[in-house]
């Protein structure tokens, strides 16, 4: 099953064609609430479209990863297909944006949808779509909003199509559970460590992260003997992998 989420209806109203079950979130906390109803299966996927902050007005983008600054933490939608969409990073504030960075969109919910889908899908199944509708200094009305989305409905359209037919993926889950142990990770930390998993198996850096933790074994770094020390660790191997 598919199902594309909107934050907002004017932005639902444009989709009327696209195949899926549209899902309107609302805002905030409301977001993980409506997709824990959705009950998601393994085999779903999810298709966020929206309006977003950005530089250029009116430009469509795949997003191929997205920050979320209210935890911390950074999400990697696996893009399978070849749609020929622009891709760019993308940033969820908790707070409206009022200035833009140059290369980077801004929103507030794709944040809150990657935590929340991903704990029961995999990085394939979930597709991110936004359209630039403002550079964070003038939102727009609703029916500017619908009509953004509207000039983009046939781009979406094929990606959602796209999306759904690109076949199962490669797992992503090849380090031993041993190694959140050897770290002595809290559970904030172990979900660190899942994403840099997670994006390791996507961009084909599984042998770089596994090598990396060999040689911290072999120099008598891990297994940690304090929490503290597997920050620092774990830390380092962020640096070293991005």
């Amino acid at each position: 099953m598919l199902y594309i989420l909107t934050a907002l209806k004017c932005e639902a109203s444009a989709l009327g064609t696209v195949p899926g079950e549209v899902v309107v979130t609302g805002v905030g906390g409301r977001i993980v609430d409506c997709i824990e109803k959705l009950d998601l299966k393994p085999d779903d996927y999810v298709l966020n479209v929206g309006v977003c902050a950005g530089s250029e007005k009116g430009e469509g983008y795949l997003v191929n990863q997205v920050i979320s600054l209210a935890s911390g933490r950074r999400f990697y939608p696996d893009i399978l297909f070849e749609s020929g969409a622009k891709e760019m990073t993308l940033t969820t504030s908790p707070e409206i944006v009022t200035s833009v960075e140059e290369g980077m969109l801004y929103d507030m919910e794709a944040g809150l949808i990657c935590d929340t889908v991903l704990k029961k899908l995999p990085p394939s199944n979930l597709a991110i779509y936004k359209v630039v509708s403002d550079s964070g200094d003038k939102f727009p009305s609703a029916n500017e909003v619908t009509a953004l989305i509207r000039a983009h409905v046939d781009e979406i359209k094929k990606i959602a199509e796209l999306f759904v037919s690109q076949g199962s993926a490669d797992s992503y889950e090849f380090l031993p559970e041993s190694v959140a142990d050897e770290l002595r990770l809290t559970q904030y930390m172990r979900n660190e460590l899942k994403d840099i998993e997670h994006y390791c198996a996507v961009s084909g850096k599984q042998d770089l992260l596994l090598g990396l933790l060999d040689k911290l074994r072999k120099e008598g770094r891990i297994p940690v003997k304090e929490k503290k020390a597997g920050r620092e660790v774990l830390d380092e191997i962020y640096s070293c992998i991005r």
